[in-house]
């Protein structure tokens, strides 16, 4: 079975609300700083969504230990909605201190979304300190989040999944994401998961090319194009993780390039770690 997507598992509220009410004291001891995670000019970080069993603590734990020292923020982990100032600035500072910035925060909102919603998830972004904002926008949205970030001065990256059917109102494919870039200003961006880009059938390889100035935030998974869009560890899949690297790497991308673990059935720490690993390795190589 397809692991359960982002969207499914903030639905059912897998431990949001315990993350939050289990947010020990800033004196609580932290695993040592990580060295950086800045490989070959990249910023390699981590989703903490591929941590998705685990408390906010435990998988800030986790990617400290593994060596990662930047991270995109799940809202599955702290909700925007649910929330306070508070509890978004004690989490920004827990962070700091574990030596992990945290690079982008991925947003849910639903599709009838208020005013006051879409405002409330640029608000937490601007306390967190993240420049971007990732979702899984409904595309109906686009003017409003255009809107929202000129004033608060953050971009949105427009995730894509794999729709099968096509979804008019979400991006899955490079076709969606430029007719998404034609209707918005530079603004509106891409978190390009190369994974489902290259599962949809398209290059991900052309789509940095064609709009390296587009691209906000990417999520690194090495994904088939089976029918169950199966997700493979890190070099053991078809998706192109090699080229993906090197492109970014020689168009001198600056945002987070995150690692999202999606593998059943494997230890997500093992997993985490020997992804990053090849990163390193892939990164070693010229080209």
């Amino acid at each position: 079975m397809k692991t359960p997507s982002r969207r499914e598992f903030v639905r059912i509220g897998l431990r949001g609300a315990a993350a939050l009410a289990a947010v020990p004291s800033l004196g609580a001891a932290l695993a040592p700083r990580p060295p950086s995670s800045v490989i070959g000019g990249l910023q390699i970080g981590c989703m903490t969504w591929s941590f998705r069993e685990l408390s906010l603590a435990g998988a800030l734990k986790n990617i400290a230990d593994i060596g990662f020292s930047s991270a995109e923020l799940w809202n599955g982990h702290l909700d925007p909605l649910k929330s306070s100032d508070s509890e978004l600035t004690t989490w920004k500072a827990r962070f700091a201190s574990a030596g992990v910035k945290i690079t982008s925060y991925f947003v849910d909102v639903p599709a009838d979304a208020s005013d006051d919603q879409i405002a409330r998830c640029f608000e937490a972004g601007k306390t967190l300190g993240v420049s971007s904002l990732s979702g899984n926008f409904n595309t109906d949205l686009l003017p409003r989040l255009d809107q929202a970030c000129q004033k608060y001065k953050i971009a949105v990256g427009l995730h894509n999944e794999v729709y099968n059917p096509p979804d008019p109102h979400e991006v899955g494919s490079a076709a969606r994401y430029v007719e998404a870039f034609r209707k918005t200003s530079h603004w509106i961006e891409a978190t390009l998961d190369v994974g489902h880009l290259y599962a949809d059938g398209d290059d991900p390889v052309q789509f940095i090319h064609d709009h390296i100035n587009r691209i906000v935030s990417v999520h690194l998974k090495d994904e088939g194009r089976d029918a169950k869009t199966t997700d493979y560890p890190f070099g053991k899949g078809p998706t192109p993780l090699v080229p993906i690297l090197h492109t970014l790497r020689a168009l001198h991308f600056k945002h987070g390039v995150n690692v999202e673990w999606g593998v059943q059935n494997v230890d997500p720490v093992k997993g985490v770690a020997d992804a990053l690993a090849y990163i390193r390795h892939a990164l070693a190589q010229t080209g």
